[in-house]
């Protein structure tokens, strides 16, 4: 029930979230990321669409002289064929592309944006909490280092259970649990990546927030799930999705850390 619980938390907490910004005027942190979404989001596209053609392209070079061979009506059906084939081609692998290139860059714009997210956690920790987090150059490095560390760890273990999954995806009825298998995999470390900034203010090392994480794994994954959501929304979902998971896992890893407290103490 608890798993339950804690998704539900997950989700709810993006609404809290949005409260939370427009009530504190915290728009200035979905700036930055904004800007860098449009421009990734752009090249992202841009190479979809290069490489499809591409593809099609090369295919068209392999099987368009052998159409040129057969003269009268046969070779202009042949070379009308070859045409749409080549079109569906470059149209299928673009959608290939688009599926494989949003499920990098969930994790890239995370890891480019890392700064701005470890800013956007702190200050609703300060607000929250009133504790203030003194500015260390050094240790802002080392908090920025450690969330690309925790983003390619968790983009390294996807994919391996993503190319793990490969070897039972031809077996039947394990292969309709898959998809749903990678879905809540993908939300869980998506989630881990947005409550571990909340675990270095508190300078837990990275096992450490990893148990926490596996402990609350609801919360994660709700969290993650409306995080995988809302990048489906054209352009808004890149631009406005990282800044508010953040926000919305600081709050919610926050109320489970008080409620954990609050545990402990009346255990004395």
């Amino acid at each position: 029930m608890s798993f339950w619980s804690d998704f539900g938390r997950g989700i709810t907490a993006h609404y809290s979230a949005l409260q939370f910004v427009a009530k504190h005027n915290l728009w200035m942190y979905f700036l930055v990321p904004m800007i860098i979404s449009v421009l990734l989001l752009l090249f992202g596209f841009f190479s979809i669409w290069s490489l499809g053609d591409i593809i099609r392209d090369y295919f068209l070079d392999l099987v368009t002289p052998y159409s040129k061979d057969v003269g009268g009506f046969g070779g202009k059906i042949l070379g009308f064929l070859t045409g749409f084939i080549g079109v569906i081609i470059g149209f299928v692998f673009r959608i290939i592309f688009f599926l494989l290139i949003m499920k990098i860059m969930r994790y890239v714009i995370l890891i480019i944006i890392s700064p701005i997210l470890a800013l956007a956690s702190e200050r609703v920790d300060e607000i929250i909490t009133g504790k203030k987090y003194p500015f260390e150059f050094k240790q802002f490095l080392h908090d920025i280092g450690r969330g690309i560390t925790v983003s390619l760890r968790n983009m390294c273990l996807e994919t391996l259970i993503f190319v793990a999954t490969l070897f039972v995806c031809w077996i039947p009825l394990l292969n309709f649990l898959i998809v749903p298998f990678l879905m809540l995999v993908g939300w869980y470390f998506l989630g881990f990546n947005m409550m571990d900034y909340s675990y270095e203010r508190r300078r837990m090392r990275i096992g450490a927030g990893r148990d926490f994480t596996r402990k609350h794994k609801g919360l994660a994954m709700g969290n993650g799930f409306i995080y995988s959501v809302l990048l489906y929304i054209p352009l808004i979902g890149f631009t406005f999705a990282p800044v508010l998971s953040v926000i919305a896992a600081t709050l919610a890893t926050l109320e489970k850390v008080d409620e954990k407290n609050s545990a402990t103490i009346s255990e004395f």
